[in-house]
């Protein structure tokens, strides 16, 4: 089956071979910068990272995988402290927040269907599956290394990472001496003179000679950079909050034996992105009462709003060793509520608020068996293989407040005012349902939707080393899951702060509430070494992403939206110089996307959103990351980074979609967006970077400036006005390290082109609701070492 699918579609790959001859070109690249020897001191840009993207440790230059690896200090090094980051590190990668919702898309493949759907890029946090939206854009912490692996990982990664995966790994505790660390930064906006400091502690303490313990903790507190104008229902600004802990224990039970057993706790607090101001307000909004807000870092809202997130993850890592093969255990059991409060239309009209406490509760294990250097045949062969479980609930409890019900006031537009009942009648079927119910102050809605979620899987890969030039790897992994509506209701919410059911879709409702799917995704990679410190990979792969409910709904049934399947090509070339001067890695690649899954944020939509699939999508793209030591010969430590993308992606078939009218920004079904580029995804985006490392007195000095561009792109498959428009970013910093005291002292300017952009945009019913991405800010950080 595996080889029948291989030679079906593996000649595809030359529909881009024309852009592959420019790939393979990119060896010759920076042949200049080939001579002299490798500083001792070395900027921390240039420093190996080993990576796990093939379940087992190796140097990112190995792997026949697109990955960009970064170790804690080059993360330090670059200024990226939490996700949203990466993308500025990361070409082709799109990260942004959507009211505490991680909505992430790599190569053009992604999903914005962050409520009760799965994120396409999945993230890993030491090996543990995180598979809820809420919560991930949040702080780093200390971390040891962090892996963006582009395209599909469904052989070794597993479920839902049709776009990919982000891998973040955290220290272990070791067993040999105790050290640690502290940093503290102190930063300003230069936006309404807002403030922040981060601080961060860590240590590692062995109790023995077999036992260790690491402790690692953080706390983030940021004033707003956003301001409230003096007619905003709400003046108060409460400081951003995020704090957490990590605590692992590791023990070795003998010479073959050793447990791992951790705790990872994180509690945010304050607005997150959901302050978002009403940039371009429709039609419907400003009959409503609505008035467009400018894009100055201002706000005027007449909700409440505030996102309380608390997460606590336990999990459990087992480790054997055999003479045949390793054996790796991993048990998690994951928590989160994410409370959740933000002004619906974006506005200081009282037209539409929501409510939306989100709980997951998530239990997952996978075992694996890796070979060793014991194992039969390991000088040729090299293989893994494992199962894998999760088992999960997430729901929603929210609340919906229309025409001022969030607050007790009547809505009141014009100067004749118009009656409640008129504007209830806006939202298709409500009034109907409502009946006699007296309309005097706005109407609460109460909305109810849990899904449970059960998947089991094999897979495997085996690479086979053919001669000393070339070899061929094959995978595989076959998934088994069931998803079940477990409630999908509304109601009416009383003033006692109970509700009455209007309509039990769960029970009442004519649309199936179970789905069952059964999946086989292959893989197939030749590598080949055509000279020493190169690597030419030649991959086809398939990934598959589980179909989802959508459970809120106030006049239209339960909706599926059906499973997304990818199919990706990709041709790939690494190399690294001799001395170890550069690095240059670069791709060509090609995915097909079936089925895509597409969530509508509308309330005339019958509910809060809607899903549907788009038909299909083609992105073509290229990537390009290079790491140049600059005339080493007779200049130490100076360092250029250059990262690039292009990607190429349209909706090849989306016929039937659903958006909002151009000119009214009323809801419209029945359009065709087949030849339109898919969404959240820049044709360029590209990051430079420069660094220099001077020997001082004690210790080196490091200067580093980079800027990043993204060529723009639309949130909504129609386009325009839900459009990201081209932007760049500049940044700056000056690192002094005292080599004898191990203490580092960062002064660092962030956006300093004051470019402003968007986080994310939400748009709905009301028009374009926006979070903006923080103003010019500095900052100064202390960070010792012991």
């Amino acid at each position: 089956m595996v080889f029948s699918w291989i030679n079906n579609h593996l000649m595809r790959i030359k529909r881009i071979d024309v852009i592959s001859m420019l790939v393979l070109s990119s060896v010759s690249v920076g042949v200049l910068a080939e001579s002299g020897e490798v500083p001792k001191r070395a900027n921390r840009l240039l420093e190996e990272v080993v990576v796990t993207a093939q379940k087992r440790e190796e140097n990112v230059q190995e792997v026949p995988v697109s990955v960009q690896a970064f170790s804690g200090e080059m993360l330090e090094a670059m200024g990226v402290d939490d996700p949203t980051d990466l993308q500025a590190v990361t070409p082709g990668l799109t990260y942004s927040s959507a009211t505490g919702f991680a909505i992430v898309y790599l190569r053009g493949v992604g999903s914005d269907a962050f409520l009760m759907a799965d994120p396409s890029v999945a993230t890993y946090i030491d090996n543990i599956y995180y598979p809820f939206a809420s919560g991930l854009a949040q702080s780093f912490g200390k971390v040891e290394r962090v892996e963006v692996l582009k395209g599909p990982q469904g052989t070794l990664f597993g479920r839902n990472t049709t776009g990919g995966a982000i891998s973040i790994t955290t220290e272990t505790p070791i067993f040999d001496s105790v050290y640690g660390g502290v940093a503290y930064t102190y930063g300003r906006y230069e936006e309404n003179s807002a403030s922040y400091n981060k601080i961060r502690g860590n240590i590692n303490v062995p109790v023995s000679d077999d036992i260790a313990v690491t402790l690692a903790a953080f706390t983030d507190r940021a004033q707003q950079y956003m301001r409230f104008d003096e007619e905003s229902a709400q003046q108060r600004s409460p400081d951003e909050v995020a704090k957490g802990y990590r605590v692992k224990f590791k023990a070795n039970l003998s010479e073959n034996f050793d447990i791992l057993l951790a705790k990872v706790a994180v509690d945010q607090s304050g607005f997150n992105t959901a302050l978002a101001p009403n940039t371009d307000p429709s039609d419907l909004a400003i009959a409503l009462g609505a008035e467009q807000q400018p894009r100055d870092y201002s706000a005027s809202v007449n909700a409440p709003i505030n996102f309380d997130i608390d997460s606590d993850v336990y999990f459990i890592e087992a480790n054997g060793y055999f003479d045949a093969f390793d054996v790796k255990l991993l048990v998690s059991d994951q928590s989160i509520e994410n409370l959740g409060k933000t002004d619906f239309d974006g506005t200081n009209a009282p037209i539409a608020y929501f409510g939306a406490p989100v709980f997951s509760d998530v239990k997952t294990a996978e075992l694996q068996l890796l070979s060793n250097e014991n194992s039969w045949g390991s000088s040729w062969l090299e293989w893994v293989a494992g199962l894998y479980y999760i088992d999960s609930l997430a729901g929603v409890s929210a609340e919906l407040s229309l025409f001022g019900g969030e607050t007790g006031q009547v809505a009141v537009f014009g100067p004749q005012g118009v009656p409640i009942g008129d504007l209830v009648g806006t939202v298709p079927g409500l009034s109907g349902f409502l009946g006699p119910v007296p309309l005097t102050s706005g109407v609460n809605v109460h909305l109810e939707g849990s899904i449970a979620t059960e998947s089991v899987a094999a897979f495997a890969q085996t690479t086979l080393t053919i001669n000393e030039w070339s070899e061929v790897a094959v995978g595989g992994r076959y998934q088994q899951e069931k998803r079940d509506v477990i409630a999908s209701s509304f109601g009416l919410t009383n003033t006692d702060g109970s509700y009455t059911e209007v309509m039990d879709w769960k029970n009442d409702g004519e649309a199936p509430t179970s789905a069952e799917s059964s999946n086989f995704s292959p893989k197939v990679s030749f590598n080949f070494y055509p000279m020493e410190d190169t690597m030419v990979y030649v991959s086809a792969q398939k990934g598959y992403k589980s179909g989802t409910f959508n459970t809120f709904n106030i006049n239209s049934d339960i909706d599926y939206a059906g499973p997304e399947d990818v199919t990706a090509y990709e041709i790939g070339v690494k190399y690294t110089s001799a001395s170890g001067n550069y690095r240059i890695n670069s791709a060509v690649f090609e995915t097909t996307i079936d089925d895509i899954q597409v969530q509508i944020v509308s309330l005339m939509a019958g509910g809060t959103v809607r899903f549907e699939n788009a038909g299909s999508a083609r992105i073509r793209g290229a990537e390009f990351d290079a790491k140049v030591a600059l005339i080493p010969s007779s200049v130490d430590n100076f360092i250029a980074t250059l990262s690039a993308a292009y990607i190429d992606g349209i909706y090849t078939d989306y016929q039937n979609g659903t958006g909002f009218n151009e000119e009214t920004g009323a809801y419209e079904e029945g359009q065709d967006y087949t030849g339109v580029p898919v969404v959240r995804t820049p044709e360029f985006s590209g990051t430079v970077a420069i660094s220099k490392l001077f020997d001082i007195w004690k210790g080196p000095l490091e200067i580093t400036a980079d800027a990043y561009y993204n060529s723009g792109y639309s949130y909504l498959a129609q386009g325009d006005p839900y459009n990201e428009e081209e932007y760049y970013l500049l940044n700056a910093r000056i690192s002094y390290f005292l080599e004898e005291e191990d203490i580092r002292f960062t002064l660092s300017g962030s956006n300093l082109s004051e470019t402003i952009h968007a986080y994310s945009q939400f748009p709905n019913d009301f028009g374009s609701i926006e979070a903006l991405a923080p103003p010019k800010s500095y900052s100064l950080s202390i960070n010792w070492n012991f």
